[in-house]
């Protein structure tokens, strides 16, 4: 005689996401840094309607031939051919790793590469290409970022619900020539703002700048 057990599918628990996330959180704030990050806006933002190209530099027949910029410094747009450059100035706690100084032989000549890897919060989305503005005066650019996620159950981890650490990436220290300078605030007043006290955690409301989502809806998964 045989005997079929059925199994008991527990539903989806949201405080083991919740609990999860101020784990990160909570050493994020303690032990991280303030960092100011820079969204660049992306060619999906613009096929979006989100962005409209650069009125400088994505005008001439050389960009509209070839898709891109015709200025790598262009004030305007920081080289991104879209309107404004970045869809977002904000200021998160992360933590970053040591870097070790080294050479490499590139296309350029010998370069001294700085590359170190960071973890921030998970309420908004880095893509490659992204700058990371430090109280050092470094800036970095982001390369591919990671997504940490916590299954609950069967249903696909969206990262608005199940993220923990979605901005797990790694970071490149820029020449002091590179376009990523020209993106405000210059270094002293950067410096000023990064290391700000007497709040916990401070408020960067005023020097916050988000022209779209931070998750753009076409990106929530």
């Amino acid at each position: 005689m045989s005997t079929v057990r059925g199994e008991y599918v527990r539903s989806k628990q949201s405080w083991a996401v919740d609990q999860e996330r101020l784990r990160h959180s909570q050493a994020l704030h303690m032990l991280g840094e303030n960092v100011m990050f820079c969204l660049l806006w992306t060619a999906r933002d613009y096929e979006n309607q989100l962005v409209g190209l650069c009125t400088v530099c994505a005008s001439d027949r050389i960009s509209k031939a070839y898709g891109q910029a015709s200025r790598n410094k262009c004030p305007s747009c920081f080289g991104t051919r879209f309107e404004g450059g970045y869809r977002a100035l904000i200021v998160r706690p992360a933590i970053f790793t040591d870097a070790d100084d080294s050479q490499s032989f590139t296309a350029r000549g010998v370069v001294t590469p700085q590359e170190v890897h960071l973890e921030t919060t998970s309420d908004f989305r880095v893509h490659s290409g992204d700058y990371a503005m430090r109280a050092t005066g470094e800036r970095l650019q982001l390369r591919v970022p990671q997504r940490t996620t916590l299954r609950t159950g069967f249903g696909t981890p969206y990262q608005r619900e199940a993220a923990t650490a979605y901005n797990l990436a790694r970071a490149a220290v820029e020449d002091e020539d590179s376009v990523a300078y020209l993106i405000p605030p210059a270094t002293e007043p950067l410096i000023e703002i990064l290391s700000r006290t007497g709040h916990t955690p401070p408020s960067f409301d005023d020097v916050e700048i988000i022209r779209a989502p931070l998750i753009p809806l076409y990106e929530q998964d």
